[in-house]
């Protein structure tokens, strides 16, 4: 009798194991079909079309909101210990507005400078792979393969790619120029609205609340908090991180003598807000053309491209982001295909908190529907 209550209980542990296993697999499933149908019933009503122009005409109420909810807990603290609400937020937003000024100045200037380089020395770049690959090929000699028209193909095609990136690079330098004053003016506004909305924010969550039953009231309130608190952890987070890995990478490819290093760094420090595809493509590209300079050069590169990849690995993203994410690969990958398809890159920036946000609201429902399975069985 005991040996096979033994087995029942050792049975029955297997089953609640693999039943968790089942659930945390359609949780992710789950998530990822409602992300998916959502995307398609968007793009077939074509509502995409209006969700960019409404977010081009109302773009400095969204940053100045953007804005208020990512400060509002500084704010907070600081009208916690005494300071005015107007004075706490004239503050932060100077400050905030210093920061971006003095990193404009400081950054801009040699960005552009360092772009006018790196076109300069294009030609050069092309030599160089045009020279290993004709090298690389050379040795290549498979019967019936016929290596001189593959290489002309490869040589042709990279020079075709190399002269569109060297006309694109330009004009999107001189546009920018020309919606530079434009974006100051939205920015200006933005800056305003968040100051408005950082002195009343309680009031306007408040009155968003009230929308809801008086009832569920706290209920939405619990769930929004919520929210808010993960995705503000995972967007901080994010930024911080790839702030620091522009800093590392910029100081470790100027220390090996790669041209244009701040350009390589803030192409690693943007990239690397994709997630786990991200750094290998700003890391890769800074890799590709440190070769092209000396193999000593690329080497030393390459080296501190990786120590950087796995400084962020296993010590920023751990101390940073900590569990703010709580987020399957397999989730956030499907999350990434899916927002970068419909949204190109900035689409794959806002996947992950996006994602973070459904998930909250998906563990928020399910919590609320054990809940109701209880009071129904209690009930009966």
């Amino acid at each position: 009798m005991k040996n096979e209550n033994n087995i029942d209980k050792k049975s029955l542990n297997e089953l609640i194991h693999l039943s968790k296993n089942l659930i945390k697999f359609i949780y992710v499933v789950s998530i990822v079909g409602i992300v998916l149908a959502a995307f398609s019933l968007l793009n077939l009503l074509n509502a995409f079309t209006f969700i960019k122009g409404m977010l081009r005409v109302l773009s400095p109420l969204f940053i100045g909101f953007i804005i208020a909810w990512l400060f509002y807990p500084i704010q907070k603290k600081l009208t916690n210990k005494g300071m005015n609400k107007v004075l706490s937020s004239l503050l932060i937003i100077l400050c905030l507005a210093g920061v971006i000024f003095i990193f404009m100045y400081i950054f801009v200037p040699v960005l552009t400078m360092q772009i006018n380089d790196f076109i300069s020395s294009v030609p050069n770049i092309y030599k160089s792979v045009a020279d290993f690959i004709t090298n690389t090929i050379n040795k290549i000699h498979i019967k019936g393969l016929d290596t001189a028209s593959f290489k002309d193909g490869m040589l042709s095609a990279i020079q075709d790619y190399i002269k569109a990136f060297t006309m694109a690079l330009p004009n999107g330098v001189l546009t920018f120029a020309k919606n530079f004053f434009s974006t100051v003016g939205v920015i200006l506004i933005s800056f305003v609205i968040a100051i408005y909305m950082l002195i009343d924010f309680e009031n306007i969550a408040n009155g968003f609340y009230k929308l809801f039953k008086t009832e569920k009231n706290k209920e939405a309130k619990d769930l929004i908090q919520n929210i808010g608190t993960n995705a503000r952890r995972v967007v901080n987070g994010t930024i911080f991180v790839a702030f620091m890995v522009f800093v590392f990478d910029t100081i470790g490819f100027a220390l090996a003598g790669l041209n244009s290093a701040v350009l390589f760094g803030f192409l690693c420090g943007v990239t690397d807000l994709i997630p786990y595809i991200g750094p290998y493509i700003g890391g890769g590209i800074a890799v590709i053309v440190a070769f092209t300079q000396s193999p000593l050069v690329g080497v030393t590169v390459l080296i501190i491209a990786i120590v950087v990849q796995l400084l962020e690995s296993y010590v920023l993203q751990p101390v940073i982001m900590s569990k703010a994410m709580e987020l399957s690969p397999v989730l956030i990958i499907s999350g990434l295909l899916l927002f970068g398809h419909f949204g190109g890159i900035i689409g794959m920036i806002i996947a992950t908190p996006c994602m973070a946000i459904m998930k909250e609201i998906i563990r928020f429902i399910c919590i609320k529907r054990k809940e109701y399975i209880k009071k129904r069985v209690i009930i009966k």
